[in-house]
């Protein structure tokens, strides 16, 4: 578990042996107030990923060009030279200073590390751990994103500010805390870090300027850096906030040929079947990002395309209520020309949703086939079908005792997941008016489980959406959505009845529609 200055959390007390909720489960320590249990061995697929992307990854932006003979200095795009070693100094300085506040400004017994405490980390291994949702989901990829991106802003490329996130994020658990190494934040911390983090840096990328200046140059400058805190911190110790400089030749590595983003405003209501879960009526506010196409643009390089969405919830239990980022990490031709275009890609995805329906997150790579079907001169649809694995998910665990369970045991608030996911989505657009489809189907099976904790369990999720859009004037529109959740878990221990959850949702709304130019912050309208 990572701790920010400035987040709230809450005080645990010191782990020792005994005592302090500390019960032996199998020969493995359960916390009571912060349950970790291992259940069965930490899953090897997430983790083997992450060792194959580390081992063949280089600490480089480009290969080495020759000047007059002599080796000159590497650069990315914007003319940032490569520099490995400040990138891991910069990895461990974010480990120290966040241990810092923990220690010294939050006085927290879990900051109290030394040696011994670093060694019986490593020597006891992975657990799992009881954080709350958003911590897992949110607070840990986001930490990872300042990994990556202290490499980012070095000069080195997406691969190789890989296995510098993986670094930072083992460092942590073993020695920025005395708790026992959690697996679920390894893998919460690398894989939702490099998503969230090149998402980030390319959004920020859209509008800096290296040969702006005045009042234009400072609301860039001031505006990358609270979209990418550690590429602002490196602009200003490297000086390059405030001097002039050419910005990268290509475009692309500005803002891409498609580029929009759109703000959806207006009501939510939930209405969930179960007797344990709340209807929710408010208020809510959605961001999407559309970073680049697999059709219009040339550039097939790891997230080239992605997709950024944000929603905020009022009068939910979550005002911060989901976030999916799904960027290509590999794009491929399969057909070009014609009245139909088809490419398919490997797909990495973070996922959250938190509200008080659901609890639902995951990290997920899958390969899908996208197709652009040209149906006139101004009707066009884009398909998806996508199938891939869930490294490692997060689920409420909705356990429902049918009777009394014995005082020893600790039932865990979340399973942790690994699984395998299909998806097939469909969008039309037909002139002013844009509809489309969704359909998505998850099996999720527990990791986390041990037998006094609830045991394990599997589940079936489906999570379907129809929605409809019509557009007034150049840039605002009105719509409308239905989703649908669907939710069958079923547990291994007869003490637990099975779950069957239906939660319908509706959304009306209207929305803005933006089109920055390639010029990155300055907007067009169209």
């Amino acid at each position: 578990m990572q701790v920010y200055a400035g987040l709230a959390s809450p005080r645990t007390s010191d782990l020792t042996e005994s005592g302090n909720g500390v019960l032996p489960v199998h020969g493995v320590r359960t916390r009571m107030d912060s349950p970790r249990s291992r259940g069965r061995s930490a899953p090897c697929l997430p983790l083997l990923v992450l060792a194959l992307i580390a081992v063949s990854s280089p600490l480089t932006a480009q290969e080495t060009p020759k000047v007059d003979g002599q080796e000159a200095p590497k650069v990315d795009a914007w003319g940032v030279p490569t520099r490995p070693v400040v990138a891991i100094g910069e990895v461990v300085g974010i480990n120290v200073f966040t241990w810092s506040m923990n220690y010294y400004v939050r006085d927290e017994d879990f900051a109290v590390v030394y040696p011994k405490t670093w060694w019986n980390n490593i020597s006891n291994g992975f657990e799992y751990d009881g954080n709350l949702f958003a911590t897992n989901m949110i607070d840990h990829p986001y930490h990872g994103s300042t990994y990556f991106n202290a490499s980012r802003s070095n000069g080195i490329g997406f691969w190789g500010s890989v296995p510098l996130t993986l670094a930072g994020s083992l460092m942590w658990e073993c020695c920025g805390e005395r708790h026992p190494m959690a697996f679920n934040d390894v893998v919460n911390t690398t894989l939702g870090g490099i998503a969230l983090g090149e998402a980030l840096y390319r959004s920020s990328s859209t509008v800096l300027s290296n040969e702006a200046t005045g009042a234009g140059r400072a609301g860039r400058e001031i505006a990358g850096f609270f979209m990418n805190p550690l590429r602002g911190f490196n602009r200003i110790i490297s000086g390059r906030m405030f001097s002039v400089a050419p910005n990268p030749v290509d475009l692309n590595d500005r803002t891409p040929d498609f580029f929009r983003f759109s703000l959806d405003a207006g009501y939510r209501g939930v209405n969930p079947d179960s007797d344990t879960r709340d209807d929710v009526t408010g208020a809510f506010f959605r961001f999407r990002m559309d970073f680049g196409s697999p059709f219009d643009g040339r550039r097939r390089g790891a997230f080239d395309v992605f997709e950024f969405d944000m929603t905020m919830y009022a009068g939910d239990q979550n005002v911060f209520g989901a976030l999916a980022v799904r960027g290509n990490l590999l794009t491929r031709d399969l057909k070009r020309g014609g009245s139909s275009e088809h490419v398919w890609a490997i797909v990495q995805s973070h996922e959250y949703d938190d509200n008080s329906a659901y609890q639902f997150g995951d990290q997920n790579i899958g390969l899908r086939v996208e197709s652009l079907w040209k149906l006139g001169a101004a009707s066009s649809m884009v398909t998806r079908i996508q199938g891939g694995a869930i490294l490692f998910g997060t689920l409420d665990s909705a356990l429902q005792p049918a009777g009394d369970l014995p005082s020893s045991w600790n039932l865990r608030p979340f399973d942790y997941t690994t699984g395998l996911d299909g998806r097939i989505e469909a969008e039309a657009h037909l002139g002013r008016f844009v509809g489309g489809a969704t359909w998505r189907s998850s099996w999720m099976t527990s990791v986390n489980h041990n037998s006094l904790n609830g045991g394990s369990a599997d589940h079936w999720v489906h999570q379907g959406r129809l929605s409809a859009n019509f557009r007034i004037g150049q840039s605002l529109g009105l719509g409308g959505d239905f989703r649908l959740w669907l939710r069958n878990s079923s547990y291994s221990i007869g003490l637990f009845e099975d779950v069957q959850e239906t939660v319908p949702e509706i959304r009306i709304f209207g929305t803005w529609v933006i089109v920055p130019g390639r010029d990155g912050a300055s907007p067009t309208i169209f």
